[in-house]
């Protein structure tokens, strides 16, 4: 606790630093809920300090979150990221959450670097080395990280601590994964600021609509199924709901999945069950998803057991290229 702690004091004293100035805040396409939470509640100390706030959501955000709003009762208006180039002389810094990866951002990665915070728990990426100041932790979620960023600078509202529960919960698919920290927090936000966790739970209660369930079913019905020793990857292609293909697809019993989507760019889901990680030793975020990212032209990154890689090429390129990255790294696995 004391190294975690130690580690968030700098950003502690930039984030106090600011003051009646414009703020952009961003995170990840298709923003999940802890993105969400993150965002919300950073926006709430930042205008608390007298900070105007734009909020920049690539492809906006993912159906759990609008539903997730929609159960708080919440509204939140933000700018598409094509306003971005117009709008950057009027923003002093970006601080962004949730991800550390320029092609996560859309345009606005490329306009960004020279002004950018970033508050992270997925494995460093390029924008790690190159924003003004970077603060990636590996925890379960952003939400958590950013619980311990603002715990002593800042007393949460009771839907701020509601969020940062529901973040949590989501991306430790109800607390499956968790970290040294977790309990602790989740405690800390529901006995010390009142987070309801009913509300939380509920809000992540989305029933699957007729579209995700078919892109599901096509998924699973695509899929090529890859048998390294006592490991099972799959790999397949839709045109949507990517996260949600890879998903259904580690239930059905694959150990790791790959999802392909092609539209205006190619798309390159993956997710891992914690045995395939503990096993193989082979991090998503680490060691599979830059490397797609390097071959597509493009970048990737992620956490151990999830990733995305977005760059240039076809369908069936991007299906190779899994394929090839897969077994330059799996071919002499053994048990």
């Amino acid at each position: 606790m004391k190294e975690l702690l130690n580690n968030t004091k700098k950003l502690q004293k930039i984030l106090l630093n600011l003051s009646g100035l414009r703020i952009g805040l961003i995170t990840h396409k298709n923003a999940d809920p802890d993105a969400l939470a993150s965002i919300y509640v950073l926006r709430e100390f930042l205008q608390a300090r007298k900070n105007y706030t734009y909020l920049f959501f690539p492809e906006g955000l993912n159906s759990t979150s609008k539903y997730l709003l929609n159960k708080l009762g919440l509204t939140l208006e933000y700018y598409k990221v094509e306003y971005g180039k117009y709008m950057d002389h009027l923003i002093d810094y970006y601080v962004i959450v949730d991800t550390s990866n320029s092609v996560q951002l859309g345009d606005l990665g490329k306009i960004i670097q020279n002004k950018c915070i970033v508050i992270d728990h997925h494995h460093p990426g390029d924008l790690f080395r190159k924003c003004y100041h970077s603060l990636v932790v590996k925890l379960t979620s952003t939400s958590e990280l950013l619980y311990f960023v603002l715990e002593n600078i800042w007393y949460f509202s009771s839907i701020s601590a509601t969020l940062l529960l529901s973040g949590m919960l989501y991306d430790t698919r109800r607390f499956i994964y968790v970290d040294k920290y977790t309990f602790y927090t989740a405690n800390e936000l529901i006995n010390k600021y009142s987070a309801d966790y009913s509300k939380a739970l509920e809000g992540l209660h989305k029933e699957m609509d007729l579209a995700e369930r078919i892109a599901r079913l096509k998924g699973a019905q695509r899929l090529i199924l890859k048998r390294y020793n006592d490991i099972i990857v799959t790999i397949t292609h839709v045109s949507a709901f990517e996260g949600s293909v890879a998903r259904s697809l580690i239930e059905l019993g694959a150990d790791a999945a790959f999802v392909v989507s092609s539209n205006d760019k190619l798309r390159i889901v993956g997710r891992a069950t914690k045995l395939f990680v503990q096993k193989t030793r082979i991090s998503l975020g680490r060691d599979i998803m830059p490397k797609i990212g390097k071959l597509i032209n493009g970048e990737g990154g992620g956490h151990d057991t999830a990733g995305v890689a977005e760059g240039k090429g076809s369908l069936k390129q991007g299906l190779k290229v899994i394929e090839k990255v897969l077994n330059s790294l799996l071919s002499n696995y053994t048990k």
